[in-house]
This record gives C-alpha cells, sequence and structure tokens, in this order.
C-alpha cells in the first residue's frame, strides 16, 4: 500500500503556486484512498473465509469417513472402528472449541459498538423492583457503514451459536460410539446414520456461512474509480477578468432590453403619426419642434417665435400645418377652426398663437378667438389686458368692435376671454354663440378658437358649430385612451376633425422630424434677413443664433 503523503502538503503546494506539485499529490491521494479502501475490506474477510475453508474441508472428511465407516460397518472390527471413532472425536473437539474462540472474538468486538454506561455512585431508590439485565443496544449515533458491520457481526455470531449446537450433539453421537460395546450391525449403523445426519447439516451451514462472507465482501467492495488522473490548468481558474467581463455585459444588455420591453409593453401614450393613424383614424397634419425657452422671460416671446424666427425649423413646421390645412379644406372651406386636445398643458394656445401668424404672414385675415372661459392664457403670450373679452359679446352683442385688438402682425386681430363666467358650457352650447360666430366670420378669413382641453364638456359643445377641429397631440404624454374618448365625443355630437398635430416633437429622439432634411445647412443658416426682405435687427440676429 502506498505511503500517505502529509496532509498540509497539498495546501502548502497550492498556496506556493505549485500546480505541477499539486496534481501529483492529488493522484497519490486518490490511489493511495482506493488501496487503503481495498486493502481493508480483504482484511477483514480474509481470515474468516479461510477459517471457513478449513472447516468445509475437515467437516468433508469427517463425512467421508462415516459414510465409508457405514459400508463395512459388518467388516470392520471393534477395535479399529474405536480409533476412527476417537479420531473424529478430537476432530469434532477441535472444530468446536475453535468455533467457541470466533464466538468470543465476535463477542468482543459487538461490544465496541455498544456504549458503555456511566458509572454512578448514587444508590437505587428501594421501590424499584430489580429486573433482568437489560439487553445492550448499539448507540443511534453510528454511521450507516458501522451499524452495517454491527448487523453483519451478529448474524454471524447466530451461526456460529447454531453450528457450536451441532458441534455439541456430534461430539456426544461420537462418545456414546466409543464408549458402546454394542456389536450389532443394525444398532451401529443407526448411531453411524444419526451422527452423519448431524455432520451433513453442520456442512449446509458452514456453506451457508461462507457464501454469506462473500456476499458481504462483494457488497463492500469500494466503488470509488478514478475517472481521469489530475491535470494541470492551462490558466487560471479565478479570476477571469475577460470571461467576467463578457458575463457581465451579456447580463446588462439582457437586463437592459427586458426592462426597455417592459416599459414599452406599459407605455401606452401616442408617440408617432403611424400610432395616431391606427389607433384614432386621423392624418397627422404637422409635427412642431421643441421651441427654445432662452429668447426671454415675457410668455410673448414664446406665442410668436414664428415671427422673431422665421427661417428656423419650427417655423417650417407651421408652414407646413398650414399647407395641410388649405389642403384638407379643398372641398369644405374651413372659416373657423377650433384647436384642442385630450388633455391640459399639451401646447394648444401655443399652436393657436404661432399658426394665426404663420397664417396672416401668407396675406390671410385671421382672427385668434380665447374661448377657453376656464383658465385662459392666450391674452399672456400676445401679453394683452383681459379685462374685456368673448364674455362681453355673449352678454352684449354691440361691444364686439370693442373686444377686437389689432396686433402687431398685419391682418390678425386678437379677441381674449374676458372676465370668467360661472355658466361657461352653457355660453358654449348656446344659440348666442353660434350668433357671435357667424359675425366673426365676416371680420376674418380664418378664425382660430382656442378652446378648453376635452376632458371638459366645453369644446364638445363649441365643436359642432366651427366648421373644423384640429387635435393638439403631445408625443409620449398624450394617452391613447384619453384621446380615443375625445374622438368618441367629437364623432357624437357631429363634429368634423381635419386631422392631428404632434407638439412638441424632440429632435433627438425621433427620426420623423429629421427625415425631411430639416436640419441642413440650408434651413439651419442664420441670414440677417427678415421673411420680407428687410434686415433684421441686431437683437433679432442674436436671438437667431441662440434658436434652434
Amino acid at each position: 500500500m502506498s505511503q500517505i503523503p502529509d496532509a498540509n502538503l497539498l495546501q502548502l503546494t497550492v498556496m506556493h503556486n505549485d500546480p505541477q506539485r499539486a496534481a501529483e499529490i492529488a493522484n497519490t491521494l486518490v490511489e493511495v484512498f482506493i488501496d487503503y479502501n481495498t486493502g481493508l475490506q480483504d482484511e477483514r474477510y480474509k481470515s474468516t473465509e479461510e477459517s471457513l475453508q478449513a472447516q468445509i474441508a475437515q467437516v468433508e472428511a469427517q463425512i467421508s469417513l462415516l459414510q465409508d465407516e457405514m459400508s463395512h460397518v459388518s467388516e470392520s472390527t471393534l477395535e479399529t472402528e474405536r480409533q476412527q471413532i476417537e479420531k473424529q472425536s478430537r476432530q469434532i473437539e477441535e472444530m468446536l472449541a475453535s468455533v467457541e474462540d470466533e464466538i468470543i472474538s465476535l463477542e468482543t468486538q459487538i461490544e465496541t459498538f455498544i456504549p458503555t454506561p456511566a458509572v454512578t455512585n448514587t444508590p437505587a431508590p428501594s421501590w424499584i423492583i430489580p429486573t433482568s439485565t437489560p439487553v445492550p443496544v448499539p448507540t443511534p449515533t453510528l454511521s450507516s457503514a458501522a451499524q452495517m458491520r454491527y448487523k453483519e457481526l451478529q448474524i454471524r455470531r447466530d451461526q456460529l451459536d447454531d453450528m457450536r449446537v451441532l458441534f455439541q450433539q456430534a461430539y456426544g453421537n461420537l462418545l456414546v460410539l466409543q464408549q458402546s460395546p454394542n456389536s450389532d450391525p443394525a444398532l451401529r449403523q443407526s448411531q453411524i446414520q444419526t451422527t452423519l445426519a448431524l455432520y451433513q447439516q453442520i456442512y449446509s451451514n458452514l456453506l451457508s456461512s461462507y457464501e454469506n462472507v462473500r456476499l458481504a465482501r462483494l457488497r463492500s467492495t469500494p466503488n470509488v474509480v478514478q475517472i481521469e488522473p489530475a491535470r494541470v490548468p492551462g490558466g487560471p481558474i479565478q479570476p477571469q477578468p475577460m470571461r467576467s467581463g463578457m458575463l457581465g455585459a451579456i447580463s446588462g444588455f439582457l437586463v437592459m432590453g427586458a426592462v426597455a420591453f417592459l416599459i414599452e409593453y406599459l407605455d401606452d401614450t401616442l408617440k408617432t403619426p403611424e400610432e395616431i393613424t391606427q389607433h384614432l383614424h386621423l392624418p397627422v397634419l404637422g409635427m412642431i419642434g421643441h421651441m427654445s425657452k432662452e429668447r426671454g422671460n415675457r410668455r410673448s416671446d414664446q406665442g410668436l417665435y414664428v415671427s422673431d424666427n422665421p427661417l428656423s425649423v419650427i417655423t417650417e413646421g407651421f408652414r407646413t400645418l398650414r399647407t395641410n390645412l388649405e389642403f384638407a379644406a379643398i372641398d369644405r372651406p374651413i372659416r373657423i377652426l377650433q384647436v384642442t386636445s385630450p388633455g391640459p398643458s399639451e401646447g394648444k394656445t401655443t399652436i393657436v398663437a404661432n399658426l394665426g401668424a404663420i397664417v396672416a404672414q401668407g396675406e390671410r385675415r385671421v382672427l385668434i378667438l380665447d374661448a377657453d372661459l376656464r383658465k385662459p392664457t392666450l391674452h399672456q403670450f400676445f401679453n394683452l389686458p383681459n379685462r374685456r373679452g368673448l364674455v362681453d359679446v355673449l352678454r352684449d352683442p354691440d361691444s364686439l368692435d370693442e373686444v377686437v385688438i389689432d396686433y402687431q402682425e398685419p391682418d390678425m386681430k386678437v379677441i381674449t376671454s374676458g372676465n370668467l363666467p360661472p355658466n361657461p358650457a352653457e355660453l358654449m352650447a348656446s344659440e348666442r354663440m353660434e350668433q357671435v360666430l357667424a359675425e366673426l366670420r365676416e371680420l376674418a378669413d380664418l378664425v382660430i378658437v382656442d378652446s378648453p382641453p376635452g376632458i371638459i364638456s366645453d369644446p364638445i359643445a363649441l365643436s359642432a358649430k366651427v366648421d373644423g377641429v384640429l387635435v393638439v397631440i403631445d408625443p409620449g404624454r398624450t394617452r391613447i385612451g384619453a384621446a380615443q374618448v375625445l374622438m368618441e365625443q367629437l364623432n357624437r355630437a357631429g363634429a368634423r376633425v381635419v386631422g392631428a398635430v404632434l407638439n412638441p416633437v424632440s429632435r433627438r429622439n425621433s427620426h420623423y422630424y429629421t427625415k425631411y432634411g430639416y436640419h441642413s445647412s440650408y434651413y439651419s443658416s442664420k441670414k440677417p434677413y427678415g421673411s420680407n426682405g428687410k434686415p433684421k435687427s441686431k437683437e433679432i440676429q442674436e436671438q437667431d443664433q441662440r434658436a434652434p
């Protein structure tokens, strides 16, 4: 058997970064472990098998002698027979002594599995009745292998006890034959027959014990098999920064993809013209970019962006919206256009103010009407007072000329909301509102009405009195459900919805805004001339440099 290496040797070789030596030690440990287990099992059962083989050979010889004696019982002399019986008796006596010695050895081994009771000097109470000696049992903390060995020893001891009884009976019969002077052949043959039966039973028990020992040895054969020897690795097991980095990157991409898919799946807002056409069945008439807020603090600057930046991309978007509205009104001219949206703060007033300015630049008379009688903001974009307006016209028909305000743009007029009434929905649905709209048709070629969002009933009541409705959609904010509810209400009221406009569209996250080449150098150039051919002021040129 190979010598087992030092227990700390393998750990020291690994710590000192010697993989070749570590592999050799690992292979040696495996070989020693296999040899040790194999030798341990061989030594455990080798002596028992040799003893049983010797006993089987002796019993076979005794059976052979008894069979010969039975066939020659009438011919043999009494002295010769007595010598043979004495020889058999000595052999039986030796075998009986061997069995008793083995029984004593087994009992000694069995006692090692039984816990020793703790010694105590405390006397037993007087009321306890002494009983017989309890049968010792093995401790329950034994391993499965130790419990199996304990059961094997018990079975072997029980077998030897049975054999000892048979040997004692055979030895007694031989003593009777040896001391009996009876020379009757029939009686002698009967006695020999009885002894032969005992020997045959002993022989059968020995063979059974021998087979049991062989089976136990085969069952206890170690199943440890070396699949392959230890090899020196070609590279370090850890750390592996390249593999760890690749796994981290792949995991990160998968997590980001899953998060992006979940966000996209849970997002129920309108973002693209295709989605608007699919869910609302409306054409997209324009896409307005995000307006810069670096051009002053007044809201009027935001309202007249197209006047201050005639060559900007956003102004081109309003011109596109104006052209699409003209094409949409070929069969049925639009004289009064209402602008609304599904929700609040989606840029309705910005669209109304800049669309009115861009239409006025096309030499058409434009009148902008603030019909938001709940939260008006149009007067803030134009920096106008709001003491008198639409509410005063609805109360006094003769005050129309007094509330119309001429703005600085040519051919553009503005009517603010005036003081807020307590019943705006009833005013929008009244016949007086129809009369006011009819009077406004005579004052301008196009009347653009700024109305509240569709979450209230005012724009729905007003939509049946105008020539067309333009819906403002805030991409990424307007929800599909709210827009569909607004369209259903407008259709139920019999309104004519001409289309939708996206406001604002970010140039950084939308390819629709850039696919027409608006960001070319032609449109982004800052020329020192306005749309009327006159030189721009220095202040306006500085604003153009800051504009997108």
